[in-house]
Protein backbone atom coordinates (compact mmCIF):
# COMPACT_ATOMS: atom_id res chain seq x y z
CA UNK A 1 0.00 0.00 0.00
CA UNK A 2 1.38 3.73 -0.59
CA UNK A 3 2.38 5.56 1.74
CA UNK A 4 0.10 8.27 1.41
CA UNK A 5 -2.94 5.95 1.30
CA UNK A 6 -1.82 5.36 4.99
CA UNK A 7 -2.15 8.34 6.06
CA UNK A 8 -5.90 9.48 4.65
CA UNK A 9 -6.55 6.22 6.38
CA UNK A 10 -5.52 7.43 10.00
CA UNK A 11 -6.73 11.04 9.22
CA UNK A 12 -10.16 9.70 8.85
CA UNK A 13 -9.43 7.54 12.08
CA UNK A 14 -8.85 10.54 13.88
CA UNK A 15 -11.78 12.18 12.47
CA UNK A 16 -14.21 9.98 13.49
CA UNK A 17 -13.23 9.57 17.18
CA UNK A 18 -13.52 13.68 17.82
CA UNK A 19 -16.89 13.58 16.42
CA UNK A 20 -17.89 10.93 18.54
CA UNK A 21 -16.13 12.14 21.68
CA UNK A 22 -17.95 16.10 21.16
CA UNK A 23 -21.02 13.95 20.34
CA UNK A 24 -20.77 12.31 24.04
CA UNK A 25 -19.37 15.61 26.30
CA UNK A 26 -22.65 17.66 24.34
CA UNK A 27 -25.16 14.77 25.63
CA UNK A 28 -23.47 14.71 29.24
CA UNK A 29 -23.79 18.76 29.37
CA UNK A 30 -27.80 18.37 28.41
CA UNK A 31 -28.43 15.57 30.77
CA UNK A 32 -26.58 17.53 33.89
CA UNK A 33 -28.68 20.24 32.48
CA UNK A 34 -32.23 18.79 32.57
CA UNK A 35 -31.49 16.99 36.12
CA UNK A 36 -30.83 20.67 37.57
CA UNK A 37 -33.53 22.40 35.62
CA UNK A 38 -35.94 19.19 37.03
CA UNK A 39 -34.49 19.94 40.93
CA UNK A 40 -34.68 23.65 40.64
CA UNK A 41 -37.83 23.62 39.52
CA UNK A 42 -39.61 21.68 42.17
CA UNK A 43 -37.87 23.60 44.97
CA UNK A 44 -37.14 20.23 46.37
CA UNK A 45 -34.75 20.59 49.52
CA UNK A 46 -30.99 19.11 48.78
CA UNK A 47 -30.53 15.21 50.07
CA UNK A 48 -29.13 14.06 53.23
CA UNK A 49 -28.65 10.79 54.65
CA UNK A 50 -31.30 9.34 56.41
CA UNK A 51 -31.55 9.39 60.60
CA UNK A 52 -29.78 6.90 62.44
CA UNK A 53 -31.65 5.05 65.09
CA UNK A 54 -29.52 5.26 68.56
CA UNK A 55 -30.11 4.91 72.37
CA UNK A 56 -29.32 7.28 74.38
CA UNK A 57 -29.19 8.48 77.93
CA UNK A 58 -28.76 11.51 80.46
CA UNK A 59 -25.31 12.36 81.49
CA UNK A 60 -26.20 12.20 86.04
CA UNK A 61 -24.37 13.13 88.85
CA UNK A 62 -23.54 11.15 91.68
CA UNK A 63 -21.13 10.86 95.00
CA UNK A 64 -17.95 8.97 94.21
CA UNK A 65 -15.42 7.17 96.37
CA UNK A 66 -11.73 7.21 95.46
CA UNK A 67 -10.64 3.31 96.05
CA UNK A 68 -7.84 1.25 95.90
CA UNK A 69 -7.90 -2.62 95.75
CA UNK A 70 -5.61 -5.11 97.99
CA UNK A 71 -5.45 -8.58 97.90
CA UNK A 72 -4.91 -10.78 101.19
CA UNK A 73 -6.08 -13.48 103.39
CA UNK A 74 -7.74 -13.10 106.38
CA UNK A 75 -6.19 -13.50 109.79
CA UNK A 76 -7.59 -14.34 113.56
CA UNK A 77 -6.61 -11.44 115.60
CA UNK A 78 -5.24 -14.21 118.38
CA UNK A 79 -3.68 -17.26 117.72
CA UNK A 80 -3.36 -19.81 120.56
CA UNK A 81 -1.81 -23.72 121.10
CA UNK A 82 -3.64 -24.96 123.87
CA UNK A 83 -1.02 -27.29 125.89
CA UNK A 84 -1.21 -28.51 129.63
CA UNK A 85 1.23 -26.48 131.88
CA UNK A 86 1.74 -30.32 133.56
CA UNK A 87 2.03 -33.74 132.97
CA UNK A 88 -0.97 -35.76 133.40
CA UNK A 89 -3.18 -38.14 132.17
CA UNK A 90 -6.58 -36.50 130.43
CA UNK A 91 -9.73 -37.48 131.82
CA UNK A 92 -12.25 -35.00 130.08
CA UNK A 93 -12.90 -33.14 127.05
CA UNK A 94 -15.40 -30.31 127.90
CA UNK A 95 -16.17 -28.74 124.33
CA UNK A 96 -17.43 -29.67 121.08
CA UNK A 97 -14.63 -29.25 118.40
CA UNK A 98 -15.14 -25.27 116.30
CA UNK A 99 -17.55 -24.41 118.93
CA UNK A 100 -17.48 -20.13 120.31
CA UNK A 101 -16.46 -20.67 124.15
CA UNK A 102 -16.46 -17.46 126.12
CA UNK A 103 -12.82 -16.44 128.24
CA UNK A 104 -12.48 -19.22 130.98
CA UNK A 105 -14.57 -22.00 129.71
CA UNK A 106 -12.93 -25.21 130.88
CA UNK A 107 -11.58 -27.08 127.87
CA UNK A 108 -9.83 -30.05 129.36
CA UNK A 109 -9.28 -31.79 132.63
CA UNK A 110 -6.80 -34.02 133.82
CA UNK A 111 -6.07 -36.60 136.59
CA UNK A 112 -5.55 -34.64 139.95
CA UNK A 113 -5.72 -37.63 142.47
CA UNK A 114 -2.09 -37.37 143.08
CA UNK A 115 -1.97 -33.26 143.39
CA UNK A 116 -4.83 -33.29 145.78
CA UNK A 117 -3.46 -36.35 148.26
CA UNK A 118 -0.08 -33.81 148.66
CA UNK A 119 -1.99 -31.40 149.05
CA UNK A 120 -4.01 -33.20 151.92
CA UNK A 121 -0.36 -34.14 153.37
CA UNK A 122 0.94 -30.92 152.96
CA UNK A 123 -1.78 -29.25 154.96
CA UNK A 124 -1.21 -32.15 157.56
CA UNK A 125 2.23 -31.32 158.16
CA UNK A 126 1.63 -27.69 158.84
CA UNK A 127 -0.46 -28.54 161.75
CA UNK A 128 2.16 -30.19 162.74
CA UNK A 129 4.56 -27.63 162.64
CA UNK A 130 1.95 -25.21 163.75
CA UNK A 131 1.92 -27.22 167.40
CA UNK A 132 6.01 -27.33 167.29
CA UNK A 133 6.15 -23.69 166.66
CA UNK A 134 3.25 -22.71 169.45
CA UNK A 135 5.53 -25.03 172.16
CA UNK A 136 8.95 -23.65 170.94
CA UNK A 137 7.84 -20.38 171.53
CA UNK A 138 6.40 -21.00 174.83
CA UNK A 139 9.99 -22.09 175.16
CA UNK A 140 11.75 -19.46 173.96
CA UNK A 141 9.91 -16.82 175.97
CA UNK A 142 9.94 -18.46 179.02
CA UNK A 143 14.15 -19.07 178.95
CA UNK A 144 13.95 -15.30 177.98
CA UNK A 145 12.40 -14.82 181.70
CA UNK A 146 14.58 -16.76 183.22
CA UNK A 147 17.82 -15.39 181.58
CA UNK A 148 16.47 -11.83 182.99
CA UNK A 149 16.57 -13.34 186.49
CA UNK A 150 19.74 -14.46 185.51
CA UNK A 151 19.10 -18.35 186.20
CA UNK A 152 19.76 -19.49 182.87
CA UNK A 153 22.63 -18.72 180.44
CA UNK A 154 22.81 -16.75 177.39
CA UNK A 155 23.41 -19.98 174.95
CA UNK A 156 20.65 -21.63 176.47
CA UNK A 157 18.27 -18.53 175.70
CA UNK A 158 19.92 -18.76 171.85
CA UNK A 159 19.15 -22.51 171.83
CA UNK A 160 15.34 -21.96 172.44
CA UNK A 161 15.44 -19.21 169.71
CA UNK A 162 16.83 -21.13 167.36
CA UNK A 163 14.71 -23.78 167.33
CA UNK A 164 11.55 -21.46 166.86
CA UNK A 165 12.99 -20.20 164.17
CA UNK A 166 13.75 -23.28 162.71
CA UNK A 167 10.51 -24.68 163.01
CA UNK A 168 9.18 -21.61 161.58
CA UNK A 169 11.44 -22.14 158.59
CA UNK A 170 9.94 -25.83 158.63
CA UNK A 171 6.08 -24.00 158.25
CA UNK A 172 7.20 -21.43 155.36
CA UNK A 173 8.79 -24.60 152.99
CA UNK A 174 5.71 -26.31 153.66
CA UNK A 175 3.50 -23.56 153.18
CA UNK A 176 5.28 -22.77 149.64
CA UNK A 177 5.13 -26.55 148.51
CA UNK A 178 0.98 -26.39 149.44
CA UNK A 179 1.03 -23.15 147.40
CA UNK A 180 2.80 -25.18 144.18
CA UNK A 181 0.06 -27.61 144.44
CA UNK A 182 -2.66 -25.87 144.70
CA UNK A 183 -1.54 -23.67 141.26
CA UNK A 184 -0.81 -27.36 140.13
CA UNK A 185 -4.44 -28.23 140.73
CA UNK A 186 -5.47 -25.40 139.20
CA UNK A 187 -3.54 -26.38 136.50
CA UNK A 188 -5.42 -29.59 135.85
CA UNK A 189 -8.25 -27.61 134.23
CA UNK A 190 -6.80 -26.04 131.08
CA UNK A 191 -9.18 -23.27 130.46
CA UNK A 192 -10.12 -21.48 127.25
CA UNK A 193 -7.74 -18.04 127.35
CA UNK A 194 -9.42 -15.38 125.70
CA UNK A 195 -13.41 -15.43 123.78
CA UNK A 196 -13.22 -17.37 120.31
CA UNK A 197 -13.23 -20.52 118.71
CA UNK A 198 -11.48 -23.83 119.47
CA UNK A 199 -10.46 -26.37 116.52
CA UNK A 200 -10.55 -29.64 116.64
CA UNK A 201 -8.96 -31.47 119.58
CA UNK A 202 -5.39 -33.27 118.47
CA UNK A 203 -5.92 -35.77 121.92
CA UNK A 204 -8.16 -38.38 123.48
CA UNK A 205 -9.78 -38.82 126.77
CA UNK A 206 -7.22 -41.24 128.71
CA UNK A 207 -4.30 -39.57 126.39
CA UNK A 208 -0.89 -39.09 128.75
CA UNK A 209 0.17 -35.72 128.10
CA UNK A 210 3.17 -34.13 128.52
CA UNK A 211 4.21 -30.27 129.27
CA UNK A 212 3.84 -28.33 126.41
CA UNK A 213 1.75 -30.77 124.00
CA UNK A 214 -0.65 -29.55 121.67
CA UNK A 215 -3.89 -30.15 122.71
CA UNK A 216 -5.83 -28.18 120.10
CA UNK A 217 -5.67 -24.74 118.31
CA UNK A 218 -7.47 -21.42 119.97
CA UNK A 219 -8.80 -18.52 117.53
CA UNK A 220 -9.78 -14.91 118.52
CA UNK A 221 -11.80 -14.56 115.37
CA UNK A 222 -13.90 -11.20 116.45
CA UNK A 223 -12.43 -9.03 115.01
CA UNK A 224 -10.08 -10.57 112.27
CA UNK A 225 -7.49 -9.09 110.79
CA UNK A 226 -6.10 -8.59 106.98
CA UNK A 227 -2.75 -7.72 105.75
CA UNK A 228 -2.15 -6.72 102.14
CA UNK A 229 0.15 -4.18 99.87
CA UNK A 230 -0.09 -1.44 98.16
CA UNK A 231 1.75 0.20 95.47
CA UNK A 232 4.29 2.63 97.02
CA UNK A 233 2.52 6.16 94.84
CA UNK A 234 -0.29 5.61 96.97
CA UNK A 235 1.40 5.71 100.16
CA UNK A 236 0.43 9.33 101.03
CA UNK A 237 -2.81 9.01 100.45
CA UNK A 238 -3.44 5.95 103.02
CA UNK A 239 -3.98 7.34 106.54
CA UNK A 240 -5.06 5.13 109.55
CA UNK A 241 -8.67 5.01 110.22
CA UNK A 242 -9.72 5.04 106.52
CA UNK A 243 -12.91 2.35 105.68
CA UNK A 244 -12.03 -0.66 104.42
CA UNK A 245 -14.75 -2.58 102.91
CA UNK A 246 -13.79 -6.48 102.35
CA UNK A 247 -15.18 -9.17 100.01
CA UNK A 248 -14.73 -12.68 99.77
CA UNK A 249 -15.96 -15.16 97.69
CA UNK A 250 -17.76 -17.02 99.95
CA UNK A 251 -20.14 -14.11 99.63
CA UNK A 252 -20.30 -12.40 96.60
CA UNK A 253 -23.06 -9.94 97.37
CA UNK A 254 -22.00 -8.81 99.99
CA UNK A 255 -18.93 -6.62 101.70
CA UNK A 256 -17.66 -6.20 105.22
CA UNK A 257 -16.72 -2.99 107.02
CA UNK A 258 -13.88 -2.52 108.16
CA UNK A 259 -11.20 0.32 109.08
CA UNK A 260 -6.89 0.74 108.10
CA UNK A 261 -5.19 -0.19 111.92
CA UNK A 262 -1.56 -0.39 110.31
CA UNK A 263 0.64 1.15 107.67
CA UNK A 264 4.25 -0.17 107.62
CA UNK A 265 7.25 2.75 108.06
CA UNK A 266 9.10 1.68 105.46
CA UNK A 267 8.27 0.57 101.69
CA UNK A 268 9.51 -2.73 100.57
CA UNK A 269 12.52 -2.12 98.29
CA UNK A 270 12.15 -5.07 95.85
CA UNK A 271 8.16 -4.58 95.49
CA UNK A 272 8.17 -0.93 95.87
CA UNK A 273 4.55 -2.06 97.87
CA UNK A 274 3.84 -0.98 101.19
CA UNK A 275 1.91 -3.34 103.96
CA UNK A 276 -1.31 -2.30 105.17
CA UNK A 277 -3.14 -3.87 107.98
CA UNK A 278 -7.35 -3.65 108.23
CA UNK A 279 -9.43 -4.48 111.22
CA UNK A 280 -12.98 -6.18 110.07
CA UNK A 281 -15.37 -6.64 113.08
CA UNK A 282 -16.67 -10.18 112.72
CA UNK A 283 -19.63 -10.19 115.77
CA UNK A 284 -21.68 -12.78 113.23
CA UNK A 285 -18.33 -14.79 112.77
CA UNK A 286 -19.49 -15.53 109.44
CA UNK A 287 -15.87 -15.03 108.01
CA UNK A 288 -13.21 -17.26 108.99
CA UNK A 289 -9.37 -17.09 109.38
CA UNK A 290 -7.60 -18.17 106.14
CA UNK A 291 -10.02 -16.83 103.45
CA UNK A 292 -8.75 -15.28 100.26
CA UNK A 293 -10.28 -11.36 100.37
CA UNK A 294 -10.07 -8.43 98.41
CA UNK A 295 -9.84 -5.10 100.18
CA UNK A 296 -11.23 -1.46 98.99
CA UNK A 297 -9.57 1.17 100.75
CA UNK A 298 -11.64 4.25 100.14
CA UNK A 299 -8.64 7.79 99.58
CA UNK A 300 -11.34 10.24 98.81
CA UNK A 301 -14.83 11.31 98.52
CA UNK A 302 -15.84 13.46 95.35
CA UNK A 303 -19.33 14.78 95.13
CA UNK A 304 -21.91 15.46 92.79
CA UNK A 305 -19.62 14.10 89.54
CA UNK A 306 -20.73 13.63 86.16
CA UNK A 307 -21.10 9.94 85.09
CA UNK A 308 -21.71 8.19 81.70
CA UNK A 309 -22.60 4.33 80.80
CA UNK A 310 -18.63 2.91 79.99
CA UNK A 311 -20.08 1.67 75.86
CA UNK A 312 -20.72 5.46 75.63
CA UNK A 313 -17.12 6.09 75.01
CA UNK A 314 -15.17 6.03 71.89
CA UNK A 315 -11.78 5.58 72.00
CA UNK A 316 -9.91 8.11 69.67
CA UNK A 317 -5.95 8.49 68.86
CA UNK A 318 -6.10 11.15 71.91
CA UNK A 319 -8.28 9.54 74.07
CA UNK A 320 -12.04 9.22 74.56
CA UNK A 321 -15.23 10.86 72.78
CA UNK A 322 -18.87 10.85 73.10
CA UNK A 323 -21.63 11.73 70.98
CA UNK A 324 -23.98 14.52 72.05
CA UNK A 325 -27.49 14.70 70.67
CA UNK A 326 -28.29 18.18 70.12
CA UNK A 327 -31.27 19.11 68.14
CA UNK A 328 -31.81 15.94 66.58
CA UNK A 329 -28.24 15.78 65.38
CA UNK A 330 -24.90 13.77 66.95
CA UNK A 331 -22.32 16.39 67.89
CA UNK A 332 -18.79 14.36 68.60
CA UNK A 333 -16.88 15.50 71.68
CA UNK A 334 -14.01 14.84 73.13
CA UNK A 335 -14.12 14.10 76.98
CA UNK A 336 -11.93 13.59 80.12
CA UNK A 337 -12.42 10.71 81.99
CA UNK A 338 -11.82 9.55 85.82
CA UNK A 339 -12.72 7.09 87.81
CA UNK A 340 -14.12 3.43 86.62
CA UNK A 341 -17.14 2.13 88.56
CA UNK A 342 -19.02 -0.87 87.62
CA UNK A 343 -20.37 -0.17 84.06
CA UNK A 344 -19.85 3.88 84.63
CA UNK A 345 -17.20 6.24 83.86
CA UNK A 346 -16.16 9.63 85.61
CA UNK A 347 -16.38 12.58 83.18
CA UNK A 348 -13.85 15.05 84.37
CA UNK A 349 -14.16 17.37 81.95
CA UNK A 350 -16.45 17.83 78.03
CA UNK A 351 -19.92 16.91 79.58
CA UNK A 352 -22.75 18.41 81.68
CA UNK A 353 -25.34 17.28 83.72
CA UNK A 354 -28.50 16.77 82.09
CA UNK A 355 -26.75 16.57 78.14
CA UNK A 356 -28.17 13.64 76.11
CA UNK A 357 -25.15 11.27 75.10
CA UNK A 358 -25.35 8.23 72.70
CA UNK A 359 -24.96 4.88 74.23
CA UNK A 360 -25.45 2.64 71.52
CA UNK A 361 -25.46 2.92 67.72
CA UNK A 362 -22.53 4.92 68.27
CA UNK A 363 -20.77 2.78 65.93
CA UNK A 364 -23.00 3.50 63.10
CA UNK A 365 -22.86 7.62 63.47
CA UNK A 366 -20.23 10.84 62.16
CA UNK A 367 -20.48 13.78 63.55
CA UNK A 368 -23.24 16.46 62.27
CA UNK A 369 -25.66 12.70 61.28
CA UNK A 370 -29.47 13.30 62.03
CA UNK A 371 -30.41 10.96 64.64
CA UNK A 372 -33.81 8.98 65.92
CA UNK A 373 -32.80 8.96 69.70
CA UNK A 374 -34.55 6.40 71.73
CA UNK A 375 -34.43 6.55 75.68
CA UNK A 376 -33.04 4.25 77.77
CA UNK A 377 -35.61 2.21 80.08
Amino acid sequence: MPPWSRIRRWGSLLVVLSVTAAILVAATMHYGTLIGDNDASSGAPPRRRPEVMVSVSTVQTMDLQETLDGVGTLEAWATVEISPEITGRITAIRFEEGTFVEEGTVLFELDDDRLRHQRASRKAAIRAVDANVANSRRIYERRLQLRARGVLTEEETEEAEADLEMLLADKERLEADLSLIERELQDTKILAPMTGVVSHRQVDRGAHVTIGRTLAHFYQIDPLEMSFYLPERYLGRVRTGQPVAVSVAAYPDREFQGVVEFISPAVDASTRQFLVKAVIPNEQRELKPGLFAVARVTVGERPDRPVIPEESLVATRRGYMVFVVEDGVAVSREVTTGLRLEGMVEIVEGLAEGEQIVREGHLRLSGGDAVQAEEDG
